[in-house]
Formats: structure tokens, sequence, C-alpha cells
């Protein structure tokens, strides 16, 4: 089951396909390619939109869900956008004045944005949605990327690099 947020507007799913590259386990990069699929839906008419794509490495996933666990338990995180190798989806946290979180805003690019720009208005070519994301909405969605992530997990040892959590 995708994790999925709503909207007045749009139903956005986010899964993990699958491995960008299934048979390569040597390199650890290429081993733990992911292909997100995102779709987008109306949820006034019956316009849908789907598209599948490399995402992010494994460990880039996981820690999107440690940020979004963290952001959910109002605990502090380094970072206000969370990014991956592959910037074409990303995620921001909306606060409020006494910054608590409220939402996310999702960016779309390239690859991952719908092909309408009517019914999906885009600035500097990035698609940005806005989700009302209070605590539960956001561990659940977590809890789907997750559950998504664990059908497909880390091949090898993670490379030594900064983590950005």
């Amino acid at each position: 089951m995708p994790a999925t947020l709503e909207n007045d507007r749009f139903k956005l799913e986010i899964s993990v396909a699958g491995y960008e590259f299934p048979d390569n386990v040597k390199d650890p990069f290429d081993a733990n390619w992911l292909i997100f699929r995102v779709a987008l839906q109306s949820v006034f008419g019956a316009w849908r939109w789907q598209v599948e794509d490399a995402g992010a490495l494994t460990w880039e996933l996981e820690d999107c869900v440690d940020w979004m666990r963290a952001l959910a338990a109002g605990k502090p995180v380094s970072n206000e956008i969370y990014a991956f190798s592959e910037p074409d989806v990303s995620f921001q946290v909306i606060r409020q004045e006494d910054g608590s979180v409220i939402g996310l805003t999702v960016h779309l690019m390239d690859e991952f944005q719908p092909p309408t720009k009517v019914l999906v208005p885009r600035e500097n070519n990035i698609v940005s949605l806005r989700f009302h994301t209070p605590p539960a909405i956001l561990k659940s969605f977590a809890a789907r990327l997750n559950a998504s992530l664990v059908r497909f997990p880390q091949r090898g040892e993670r490379p030594k690099m900064e983590q950005p959590l």
C-alpha cells in the first residue's frame, strides 16, 4: 500500500516499485537505487497520472523515514527540507509560528511532474503540493514509506558518507 497524502485538490501516492538495477549487487550505489512510483489524482474528477523513475538510494529513503518520524515526534531535525541524491522528489516541513509541524510540501521536478500545467501549476519548473500533516498523519505516511522500503532492503554495506538527519 503506497504512502498517501491528500489535500483539498489532490491525492498523492508514493511507493517503491523496485530496484533500478535489480541484478547489480556489486556496486553499492547501483545496487541500492530505488524506483519511485508516484501517482497524483484529482479528488474532484477522474484525472489520474502515474510515473515510475529512479528516486533515491535505499539508505536515503531510510533516513527520510527517520526524518519524518522525528518531525512527527516533535524532535529537532537539522534540515527543514529532505532531498535525495536524485532531487526530483523532496519534502519540506511546514511549521506554525510556535515551531510545531503542521504540514509537508512535496516538491516534484523533471520526470515526476504531471504533464498538465493547467491542473497542476508549477513555478520555476517545480510542482509544489502542500499537505496538512499533523503528527498522526505524518507518522502514518512515514510508516507506509518504510513498509514500501522493507520490500527492497539495502544491499551490501552503506558507503561511509555524511548522514543528513
